[in-house]
């Protein structure tokens, strides 16, 4: 789950799943929430900063390798870890390999062939796609309106590919619209056989088991195959921050005010601030790049968003919603 933005929208969409424990006003909380997106809408251009200095599948093992390190050392002062089995153990590694190490193949290319500005926007794409897996494999009832909301994201894809090939070209417009899609179905997918190990242990083992399995898969992948090693030299300070920031900030104590938030604010409430991470990703990205943007890309990143809102609405809202 790359979440290039390490797995976010994965989270955010098991966030559908939690009750939360409303105190009071939640103003302040929905505020923090706010900002939460808005500083995960710096990974896109803090990736880009990376992996223009240095390859793709250094920057992979280099970021998990620091994040699953975090959660490995919190496991261990806060003596939380669970007994897992070899089998489960096993499984969770896997999971964590496809859906932070190939995964991550998929996201960040297709942010070095496509663009910050147009990984961003199509970025809303996720929780729609984890929502189909859902319903494709684990049989869910999705409400009447997502039927709507579906077709608007589609139609808002294919606005997204038009306009991407308006400055740049087919291919272009093509091969990063599918490495990002095939990512997000990967990432869908893990999501989906993941939950059963959501009662077996807490979500940091979870976390450190599956990141620092993909580091080490990396690093093999490092020495047998893509030799970059010597290539970390390559970074700058710029670059160095940036990959700091990704995989310490964003990858880990995003995610910890991402639970915390959950006792504040209902699950489907704190789905659809992904919206603000799509936009001040795509800002981000035009304003850190010079990344120019046609109307036809805003057009299709408005209607991704509309589907995600619509797709995200609680049942209750729209049972209340006069005929």
């Amino acid at each position: 789950m790359d979440f290039n933005r390490c797995g976010k929208e994965v989270a955010i969409i098991e966030t559908l799943n939690v009750s939360s424990k409303v105190c009071g006003s939640t103003q302040k909380f929905l505020i923090i929430a706010a900002i939460l997106q808005i500083v995960w809408g710096l990974v896109p251009s803090a990736s880009k900063f990376v992996i223009d200095e240095i390859p793709v599948e250094l920057y992979i093992a280099i970021r998990w390798t620091i994040s699953g390190a975090i959660f490995g050392v919190y496991l261990i002062t806060k003596k939380i870890w669970q007994g897992v089995s070899v089998k489960d153990w096993i499984a969770v590694s896997t999971l964590g390999i496809l859906g932070y190490g190939i995964a991550s193949f998929g996201t960040l290319y297709g942010l070095k062939v496509g663009g910050v500005t147009n990984f961003a926007l199509m970025g809303a794409l996720s929780p729609v796609i984890s929502s189909i897996i859902a319903i494709l494999v684990l049989k869910e009832r999705p409400q009447k309106i997502f039927f709507f909301a579906l077709p608007a994201a589609v139609v808002g894809l294919l606005l997204l590919v038009i306009g991407k090939y308006q400055i740049s070209s087919w291919s272009v417009a093509g091969v990063s619209a599918g490495l990002i899609l095939g990512a997000y179905v990967l990432e869908a997918l893990v999501f989906v056989f993941s939950k059963r190990f959501k009662n077996k242990m807490h979500v940091a083992q979870y976390l450190a088991i599956s990141q620092i399995s993909t580091a080490i898969f990396m690093w093999l992948l490092q020495m047998t195959v893509f030799k970059q090693t010597a290539l970390v030299s390559n970074l700058s300070m710029k670059g160095l921050s940036a990959a700091i920031f990704v995989s310490v900030v964003a990858c880990v104590l995003c995610y910890a005010v991402l639970y915390w938030l959950l006792n504040y604010i209902d699950g489907h409430r704190l789905a659809l601030f992904d919206g603000f991470h799509t936009l001040s990703a795509t800002l981000f990205g035009y304003l850190l790049f010079k990344e120019p943007l046609r109307p036809l890309m805003i057009i299709g990143g408005v209607l991704v968003l509309i589907g995600l809102v619509g797709g995200n609405l609680p049942r209750q809202i729209i049972e209340e919603t006069p005929e």
